[in-house]
């Protein structure tokens, strides 16, 4: 083989392990490419039952589902537009864009109330509430933005259309379920049940969390709980938290007044923790905690805080 048959030949060699090489360097750059919002997204789609594959889609399918009675179909759809609505919002969050993050907010809040349009029409009228009020909640998080605000609208406009409607006032006998929406489809949850034998006794189990997504695109959370045994004074409830309660529920039964020991003035570091219930509003628990956050036991991040809504079918 004389020389120059030799480097054809060598360059035939290195153009065919190139071209072989270039499938295999393209998926590595595609797959680095990918950030947390399009694995996420993939991960939403990857299941062989996925009833539609966009939020828009979604939220079409659902609706016509709705109004053609299928209900139990419109709830998966209805729960895969608010799943890819998040995914979208996390997508806009990444890329920093105030025009993406305006129409991924309207997605989540239409999400909502598509969700609470299910309920009206399978006869919960709390749990729509609670979805339609968390929508409008989200509109007080951003009252300049538009496309939220529109969303927002057709909530309060539902909201009016069941007011006063089956409403439940207080705690009822059997207990009662509030919820908290977080994102990524989470919620924080408490319960509120009466104590057999115990006359004004109330258990409250709460389970809070901080969702996350990994860098594969998998869904996790830290997470929170708490046990206690509590009295509701003038509608409120305190529970001071320990580090030794165990696995009992804490007896939280006393009437705690000075709150002084755990809402320290800025320039002193809180030790303690106290998380407040209250019964503000019919279908509604505020809580709010005093004290340090960090010294509740929860898990990173994870907060108890917020207004919840009464849900009766979950």
């Amino acid at each position: 083989m004389n020389v120059k048959t030799a480097v054809t030949a060598a360059a035939v060699v290195v153009t065919t392990a190139i071209a072989a090489f270039m499938p295999a360097l393209v998926a590595a750059q595609t797959e680095a490419a990918d950030s947390r919002a399009d694995l996420y997204r993939r991960n939403l789609l990857a299941g062989k039952d996925v009833p539609c594959r966009t939020n828009a889609s979604c939220a079409a399918l659902g609706v016509a589902a709705l109004e053609a009675g299928r209900i139990k179909e419109a709830q998966t759809l209805v729960a895969m537009e608010a799943a890819l609505a998040e995914a979208t919002a996390m997508q806009a969050d990444e890329q920093n864009s105030p025009k993406a993050t305006s129409s991924a907010r309207a997605r989540v809040a239409m999400a909502l109330v598509h969700q609470g349009d299910v309920q009206v029409k399978l006869g919960a009228l709390p749990d729509a509430r609670a979805y339609y009020r968390t929508a409008v909640s989200r509109g007080n998080d951003y009252p300049n933005d538009a496309l939220l605000g529109r969303a927002v609208a057709a909530a309060r406009q539902r909201l009016e259309a069941i007011d006063g409607k089956a409403v439940v006032a207080g705690v009822p006998p059997n207990g009662a379920h509030f919820a908290s929406y977080m994102f990524f489809g989470a919620w924080n949850s408490i319960e509120v049940k009466p104590v057999k034998g115990r006359h004004g006794v109330y258990r409250i189990d709460g389970d809070f969390m901080y969702p996350t997504v990994g860098a594969d695109g998998q869904p996790s959370a830290n997470m929170g709980s708490l046990s206690a045994y509590v009295r509701f004074y003038d509608g409120v409830a305190r529970v001071p938290m320990t580090e030794d309660g165990g696995d009992a529920p804490l007896d939280a039964t006393a009437r705690i007044t000075n709150l002084a020991p755990y809402d320290k003035p800025a320039d002193k570091r809180a030790d303690r923790c106290l998380i407040e219930f209250k019964l503000s509003a019919p279908e509604t628990l505020d809580v709010q905690t005093h004290g340090s956050p960090t010294e509740c036991g929860f898990g990173f991040n994870v907060s108890a805080d917020g207004r919840y809504y009464l849900m009766t079918g979950s």
